[in-house]
């Protein structure tokens, strides 16, 4: 990271490269690279072959930026234009100033057909089928040099049943093992190995045994998060429950409390690193989330109350007649499958009553979603999701457009239904038998047939239902229609009618339209509706005023119920209430005369426009002449009719009571028809399902202006003029990733291009700060990091708006938080993305993290390398307290806290890490994340001596700042061993920690695991154990030096002075190298416990003898003083033990040489002790190996 290359490592590279022909030759600028960014690049992304490395550091930048310049020839630009952008490309590279992501970095020009971007989102759905094509889905992702995130949320809890199978589900957390396995199988493109992120919701049944899945080290390849609810931190807050969700059947499983789950979360962290939080209803309602009605984790659950219609394939049904059945929900007339388990119930929650002008409403939660319509012209509509809660009067929303529907079986025929509409129109239902009544004044003559009754309207309304009565089984005393005598009134009665109508759920004194109505076929539907406007419809106005059908009635649930039958066909209408009053009007008496008639408040359903249309078509008058009016009406237009936009407007939005309430999930469509109303379901949709984001970030430290003073004002010392130029460039290259990136799945490429999402994030930030002489931890640091941070999302911005002006807005623009205002090409332009090895090729700090440490160092073949930070080196040459000395003794501690020499006000710049107090860390995330569109990638790094109380205010900390998520890791927290002085606890031992050299302690070690107990034949083949442990032992620990570090090796003895165990510690607690120490101490006491015919001192010889000489990569010393590795270090402790003259008390020799400090772990790639853990991810500092 720091420093430059020799000469010789890199003309090693130039000389067995091949130019880069593709756009003619590379422009003439050159770069620096340091030696660690040579070996970071001839590893991982400069081209091959059999020979070895063919490609330049520059050639790699070259084809990467014609490659990603090739998009612009399909905005119109020339091959030279497309080459000028290229070479900007280009010069932002080779600099230092911006890098993208690295799968573009490895495979752009390559042709391998490798995608070149670093992040995807790809759902996981509840269903075997569905989780499997995720494991696929990411295996090809992590193939292309991808990592993956899932939400896992909607996978059933552990142990539910599964109806298809009779089995039980397996839950979330063990599907989370499958992936994890899955990811471990796959090698990405021989560069990358997969990683992942893991998210499920903190109301999931399972979401304990989530918290703690990665306590026992089993899950390698995840990095997991807990998504937090608004409702869980309210309940946190309070101290208060809060309710588990079942997200199959969406019923509440339980109860939980917020504090006791949140210091689950806490310790597991303090433990492992893991879980971290994302705040996930605040990531919805954030700009990482700009198209929010198409992409949108629901937090909640909508939901409507029993009694709501439903429209499927097999006709209308009510919520309650769905309950634990799968149905076909017919959205916009077409067919859509729900979950298995069709509607569930939700609970018991307030519902609103959602009230349109036209007459349709829906009851249902206020969080409930309806399309609400944005945008109406003469050609266009467009609309948005939206809360019920949310409308206000005057608001449009959508119906359902049932058009393209042509039926749907079912119950009764068409001609039943005819009779059943004039029945409830105009006739009367008895005990005995059901009366249909016409009048017909011109009939005057006796009508015991269809023959006898002549051409009238009514008539034709007669002959209809004659017709129909003959197909259906009645006495034989059935004389059909029957004069009223004085009157022009006939009557048809029949005992089958009466039959239906009872089981259509009427009775005498109640013709309701009843629901098992409702559930009748298409077929009754039209003969329904036909009989019932031939008995109380009719056809008005004219030209001028508009024409009209229109049915009149004092029953408003009458009218209701016939306008949804009538959108169920495609028709639709408004109800206007109260037309008439209730009064006393003189009407006909049938005799010829007048007389006073009580009426009640009188309601009217009109049909107009081309509604019209389609009534003449699918419904239509038996009445010959309302059929004959309608006809010659429609036919004398001089004009189009209004076409139907199925939208409503919003009158109110009102409280309705509490009830039980209950939803459904439609996959795909992910709505439903609600008593025509276009509802959403309540099925989770993982935030930018199949979308990914092509990130890169800007070097920070690339514009500070060391020619200004340092008294100048910290802003007037940094190049916000070059840093402009740089951030609209690297716009320009990330919206060109999208258009020449190979997507590695069809869906990714569709939701890649719809949102256009692009990550501009910054990096070495850290080193701006040491630049500047800012402390990281400083107020002055903080309000920077908003301001610079805030220019960066202002420029971007205007760059998306520039490009957009060119090439148009991302296609969901106008469905996004940003309509209304000036487009953007891109739906997300900002991101703080982890930085990983990308910071190593331009030599600077990660991210925005803070510096790990000031030195750190390693060994290259036989040479041991220290690595000074060269910005404190040159510090330290400025102010005049330089000394090779000083440098040595800075590489040996790995800070300058405390550092005699360093002044004071130096000592607080170059903080590092775990210096820093973790409200800083929260602070400085907060600052970046407040300018961000995305989320910002940020270890908060806690010492060893952090507690989970440290860990707890650190994540309120986050969420009180505003914060979308956060990552905790405590240095070592993978696992401890400690050691106890007499009967109090210590902690573990480190290389700071540890005793001086040759001090002696007596101590009382923990217990050890429980140990099977191991049988061997001795003797008489008795059956012997391992011998206990006493309580307390006394011992002798060691400081040895190793190629490792500092080796504390402790020997314990039995009550006999001889050797019974060992302990040996090397590197930080939890690491890869603390781990295989502990294991060596571990076998070697096992084996001096185990019963045998050897005395422990000979069986310290026997292990001395296996041990010493094992070499390793990195010998230290010389002659007898020189230790090959780790296990030879160790046997040189073991002899040296029982050489002793008296066991316990003595000191070991000289030290083999002073140690130098350990930056972190030690890398599986390089062997340096350089790998800490960053952004999320563990990398190295030598070599740029890298988990991500």
């Amino acid at each position: 990271m720091f420093g430059k290359a020799s000469e010789s490592t890199f003309h090693g590279i130039e000389q067995g490269a091949e130019m880069t022909q593709a756009a003619g030759s590379r422009p003439a600028k050159t770069g620096q690279w340091s030696e660690s960014a040579l070996r970071v690049l001839k590893e991982r992304y400069l081209m091959k072959d059999e020979t070895g490395v063919r490609e330049t550091p520059e050639e790699m930048c070259w084809r990467v930026a014609v490659a990603i310049a090739k998009a612009e020839e399909q905005w119109g630009r020339s091959e030279t234009e497309a080459r000028q952008v290229a070479e900007s490309f280009y010069d932002v590279m080779v600099e230092g100033k911006f890098l993208p992501n690295s799968p573009t970095m490895m495979n752009a020009g390559k042709e391998n057909g490798m995608q070149y971007s670093a992040c995807f989102v790809l759902p996981v759905e509840d269903s075997m089928e569905g989780i499997f094509e995720a494991v696929k889905r990411a295996a090809i992702i992590h193939q292309s040099g991808g990592g993956t995130g899932f939400a896992f949320s909607r996978l059933r809890p552990k142990d539910t049943l599964v109806k298809s199978t009779g089995g039980k589900a397996s839950g979330p957390i063990s599907f989370l093992r499958v992936f994890n396995a899955a990811t471990e199988a796959v090698k990405q493109g021989g560069a990358r190995r997969g990683a992942n992120m893991g998210i499920l919701k903190v109301d999931h049944p399972d979401i304990l045994e989530f918290i703690d899945c990665k306590l026992d080290g089993g899950i390698t390849n995840f990095n997991i998060s807990v998504a937090a609810t608004e409702t869980f931190m309210d309940a946190l807050a309070k101290d208060e429950a809060y309710e588990l969700v079942d997200p199959h059947t969406k019923s509440v499983t339980g109860h939980l409390q917020a504090r006791e789950v949140f210091q689950r979360i806490v310790q597991a962290a303090w433990r492992t690193g893991d879980p971290g939080m994302v705040f996930i209803d605040r990531i919805n309602t954030s700009s990482a989330n700009p198209v929010q009605q198409d992409e949108l984790i629901e937090a909640t659950n909508p939901c409507v109350p029993g009694d709501t219609w439903i429209m499927t394939d097999v006709g209308p049904r009510q919520v309650l007649d769905l309950l634990g059945k799968p149905f076909r929900a017919i959205v916009d007339g077409a067919g859509h499958a729900s979950g298995l388990d069709g509607f569930f119930k939700t609970g018991t929650r307030p519902l609103v009553c959602l009230r349109t002008v036209e007459g349709y409403s829906l009851r249902l939660t206020a969080d409930h979603q309806v399309r609400r319509v944005t945008r109406l012209t003469r050609y266009v509509s467009e609309a948005e999701w939206t809360e019920a809660g949310q409308l206000r009067p005057g608001d449009r929303v959508l119906l359902h457009d049932h058009r393209e529907l042509t039926g749907w079986a079912g119950a009764y025929t068409e001609g039943e239904g005819y009779l059943v509409g004039l029945l409830v129109g105009d006739g009367t239902l008895k005990n005995d038998k059901a009366v249909l009544s016409v009048w017909c004044p011109e009939v005057v003559a006796v009508a015991n047939g269809p023959s006898e009754i002549g051409e009238s309207g009514a008539s034709a309304v007669m002959q209809a239902a004659w017709n129909y009565a003959q197909a259906l089984p009645h006495r034989s005393d059935f004389k059909g229609w029957l004069p009223v005598s004085g009157r022009t009134e006939f009557r048809l009665s029949l005992a089958y009618l009466r039959n239906l109508a009872g089981e259509l759920g009427m009775a005498p004194g109640r013709k309701d339209i009843t629901p098992t109505l409702e559930q009748a076929s298409s077929a009754f539907y039209r003969g329904f509706l036909r009989g019932l406007f031939d008995a109380d419809g009719s056809v008005q106005g004219s030209q001028e005023k508009g024409v009209s059908v229109r049915l009149s009635q004092s029953d408003r649930e009458r009218l209701l119920a016939t306008q949804r039958m009538l959108l169920r066909l495609g028709i639709v209408s408004t109800l206007y209430e109260g037309r008439r009053p209730s009064q006393v009007r003189m009407l006909p008496d049938q005799r010829g005369g007048l007389r006073g008639y009580a009426t009640a408040e009188q309601h009217e359903l009109v049909i107009s426009g081309d509604n019209l249309l389609r009534f003449a078509e699918r419904v239509g008058f038996s009445d010959s002449n309302k059929a004959l009016r309608l006809r010659t009406l429609c036919s004398a237009y001089r004009r189009m009719v209004n076409r139907e936009r199925f939208t409503v407007r919003v009158v109110s939005v009102t409280d309705a009571g509490m009830e039980d309430v209950y939803d459904a999930q439609v996959p795909g469509v992910h709505a439903f028809d609600a008593n025509g109303l276009y509802a959403h379901n309540c099925g989770e949709q993982p935030l930018g399902p199949n979308d990914a984001c092509n990130l890169g970030s800007v070097n920070l430290a690339r514009f500070y202006l060391p020619s200004i003073p340092v008294d100048a004002r910290v802003t007037e010392r940094i190049d916000w003029a070059g840093l402009e130029q740089v951030v609209r460039t690297a716009v320009r290259f990330l919206d060109d990733v999208i258009d020449v990136n190979p997507y590695p799945l069809q869906d990714i490429i569709e939701e890649v291009r719809s949102n256009r999402r692009i990550g501009l994030g910054v990096m070495g930030w850290a080193d701006l700060l040491l630049e500047l002489g800012l402390p990281y931890d400083s107020a002055e640091a903080v309000t920077l990091g908003d301001e610079i941070m805030g220019f960066i999302q202002q420029i971007g911005h205007d760059a998306s708006e520039k490009l957009a002006e060119a090439r148009g807005p991302f296609p969901r623009w106008s469905r996004s938080i940003y309509k209304g205002k000036k487009p953007l090409r891109n739906s997300t332009v900002t991101t703080i993305a982890p930085t990983g090895t990308i910071s190593i090729i331009v030599g600077c700090s990660s991210g925005i993290e803070p510096i790990f440490a000031v030195a750190f160092s390693h060994i290259v073949g036989d040479r041991h390398l220290t690595f000074v930070n060269p910005i404190f080196e040159d510090v330290a040459k400025r102010r005049g307290f330089y000394s090779e000395e000083l440098m040595r003794r800075v590489a040996e501690q790995g800070t300058v806290r405390g550092l005699e020499g360093v002044p004071e006000d130096v000592q607080r710049v170059f903080v590092t890490a775990h210096e820093i107090d973790p409200a800083w860390h929260v602070k400085m995330q907060s600052a970046f994340q407040k300018q961000t569109d995305n989320g910002v990638s940020k270890t908060i790094n806690l010492s060893h001596s952090a507690t989970p109380d440290e860990i707890a205010k650190a994540y309120m900390m986050a969420y009180e700042l505003g914060c979308l998520g956060i990552t905790v890791f405590r240095d070592g927290c993978k696992g401890t061993q400690v050691l106890h002085l007499g009967t109090g606890a210590k902690p573990a031992l480190s290389d700071a920690e540890g005793p001086a050299l040759g001090d002696i302690e007596v101590v009382a070690q923990r217990e050890a695991p429980q140990a099977i107990p191991i049988v061997m034949k001795m003797g008489r083949e008795a059956a012997l154990k391992v011998k206990p442990r006493p309580r307390t032992v006394k011992g002798v620990t060691y400081r040895a030096e190793t190629p490792l570090g500092t080796a504390f090796v402790t020997v314990n003895q039995n009550g006999e002075g001889e050797p019974f165990e060992v302990f040996a510690s090397v590197g930080k607690a939890g690491s890869d190298t603390s781990a295989v120490s502990e294991a060596i101490g571990r076998l070697i006491s096992m084996i001096l416990r185990l019963p045998s015919p050897m005395s422990p001192r000979e069986r310290v010889e026997q292990i001395v003898s296996q041990l010493s000489g094992i070499g390793g990569g990195r010998p230290m010393g010389f002659g007898k003083g020189r230790v090959r590795s780790l296990p030879d270090a160790i046997a040189q402790v073991l002899s040296e033990h029982i050489g002793l003259t008296e066991p316990g008390v003595q000191e070991m020799r000289a030290a083999l040489g002073k140690a130098t400090q350990k930056v972190g772990d030690m890398c599986p790639d390089c062997g340096s002790a350089t790998l800490v853990y960053e952004e999320g991810c563990q990398k190295c500092y030598s070599c740029g190996f890298s988990e991500c």
